[in-house]
């Protein structure tokens, strides 16, 4: 038996047929051949393992079968050739049935999980084909199965043969069917799960409803987090590969987010239109303080307090606005018209504050005492200038004088010109240099003039630092280094009790200034820009 396995069926066939050819028998070939086939259509059916008895006996029948040939018993040799064909179709009726089963529940699974991953959606074309495949292997199998069971109740061997026989390429082609929807699904299945990150992408518009819910309700609305978390589960599943169970909740999850928006967004403008109200009131009752029979004898604080009333105004229109706005269910809107006049309030709060402190002191223009700020009279508006009364500056330091000019300078607009930084976002730097004359970075003046330091290294001005001076056509005005955008920072807070919201480069420019008048770094707007 040993012997036999050990030797390939074709060498030991060719080797009997050349024996016998040789001595000129007649041998029953066509009954060998049939034997041999059948044991190697059982082999690919899977019989080693589901029929083992049956296969095995016909193998051992097909070994007997050679052996009568060779001692030239030719008649044994075909009856063993025709059991082991036998055999091979008993083993064939066991095996297709169990195969082709097995072949379905594979391509069943796959499916399945080509469904799990969204792939009727996804990759809609393999996977109705795996679908389309798969129930033309139902078919051929149910067809398979009414034949084998029709065979025996056939008359004559022939007929036998021939039904059963059938019923085997029947079995033969649902297996695969099968086999090529396993494939399509499993095809289907990655280019489904391909498209997983695009999918979480997708629901980056949920993301926004949710964020813009939770800040309208102040985070106290437990309705956001509980579809947060539904978001998050969802986009849990998609990432594991179960996108269809995903998935699934995405639309009632974009449906609930948008309510939230709706349903928060209304309080919220109610809430501003209220904060705007309180704002605007503690701006006059701020500006009402200043005794204007004292702003007489200065045209440059009268300018000044016409400015903040002007800002005041427009801070009231905004109000309007968000009212009108309000009632017309324009939400979104009336915020933002509530925001405006909450930021114009505030700037005539310091507007007044300044005025009220320049009373005190008596000085006309803020920044005056001790900045040099009518001692550049005789220097155009706006030039850089290298020296002062004490001498010259530290090397790559310069002075700049604030211009009145449209839009107003501003500290941003300052820092982004060529001369200095290039970009608004060392605004700061020009801010830490010169805090003891600005109280406000939001307010600067006409004619002040401010210190510019490099734009990298120490912002605190060391006159101990500065040069000998120069004279004539020696003077050199210092280089400023390449800005390095490492060193860009966040705007400053407003000087009062909330912080302003963060604003590189305002959308409105500010406004123009008369001589002296204050300039508001950007953040004020005319009547006519705040309408």
């Amino acid at each position: 038996m040993k012997t036999f396995r050990a030797i390939s069926f074709p060498s030991l066939v060719l080797g009997v047929l050349g024996f016998l050819v040789a001595c000129g028998s007649e041998l029953p070939v066509k009954e060998l051949a049939e034997a041999k086939t059948a044991i190697t259509r059982a082999k690919e059916a899977g019989a080693e393992r589901y029929a083992s008895g049956e296969f095995e006996e016909a193998r051992k029948s097909l070994l007997t079968a050679h052996e009568k040939a060779s001692n030239e018993d030719l008649g044994e040799t075909k009856k063993s050739a025709e059991y082991a064909k036998s055999k091979a179709y008993d083993a064939l009726e066991k095996s297709y049935p169990q195969l082709t089963e097995e072949s379905k529940t594979q391509a069943n699974t796959s499916i399945n999980e080509a469904d799990e991953a969204y792939a009727s959606q996804l990759a809609a074309e393999p996977y109705n084909n795996a679908v389309e495949l798969k129930k033309e292997g139902d078919t051929l199998r149910d067809n398979a199965d009414r034949t084998l069971e029709s065979y025996p109740k056939e008359s004559g061997d022939d007929a036998k043969l021939k039904t059963r026989l059938a019923a085997f390429d029947q079995y033969e082609q649902s297996n695969k069917k099968y086999l090529e929807s396993k494939k399509a699904a499993t095809d289907a299945k990655s280019l489904a799960l391909s498209q997983k990150q695009q999918l979480i992408d997708s629901l980056a518009d949920i993301e926004k409803n949710l964020d813009d819910a939770d800040r309208y309700a102040g985070g106290q609305d437990p309705e956001v987090a509980g579809t947060r978390e539904r978001l998050n589960a969802a986009k849990a599943k998609i990432d594991e590969g179960k996108i269809k169970e995903g998935y699934s909740e995405v639309d009632d999850i974009r449906k609930k987010s948008a309510e939230l928006v709706a349903k928060n967004i209304q309080s919220y403008a109610l809430k501003k239109k209220a904060e705007a109200k309180d704002s605007i009131g503690k701006a006059k009752d701020k500006l009402s303080t200043i005794d204007q029979s004292k702003l007489k004898s200065s045209k440059d604080l009268q300018t000044s307090y016409q400015r903040a009333d002007e800002n005041l105004k427009a801070a009231d229109e905004s109000l309007a606005s968000a009212e009108e706005l309000y009632s017309s269910e324009k939400y979104e809107d009336s915020i933002g018209r509530s925001e405006e006049a909450i930021r114009l309030s505030r700037i005539v709060v310091d507007q007044s504050d300044d005025i009220a402190e320049r009373l005190r002191t008596g000085s006309s223009v803020a920044g005056r005492k001790g900045d040099g700020g009518d001692s550049t009279s005789s220097t155009k508006k706006g030039e850089d200038t290298s020296t002062s009364s004490s001498g010259e500056l530290p090397e790559g330091w310069k002075k700049y004088v604030v211009r009145k000019k449209i839009p107003a300078d501003c500290l941003w607009r300052i820092s982004a010109y060529k001369q200095h930084y290039g970009t608004s976002k060392l605004w700061k730097r020009i801010y830490d240099a010169n805090r003891n004359k600005i109280k406000n970075p939001n307010l600067i003046y006409p004619k002040q003039v401010l210190l510019i330091p490099p734009a990298k290294g120490s912002t605190k001005f060391d006159p101990k630092k500065a040069p000998k001076k120069q004279t004539g056509s020696d003077k050199v005005e210092a280089s400023t280094p390449e800005v390095k955008k490492e060193e860009a920072t966040t705007p400053p807070p407003a000087s009062t009790s909330e912080q302003e919201p963060e604003e590189e480069e305002p959308s409105t420019p500010a406004p123009s200034t008369e001589n002296e008048q204050p300039s508001d770094s950007g953040e004020q707007e005319s009547d006519e820009e705040a309408r």
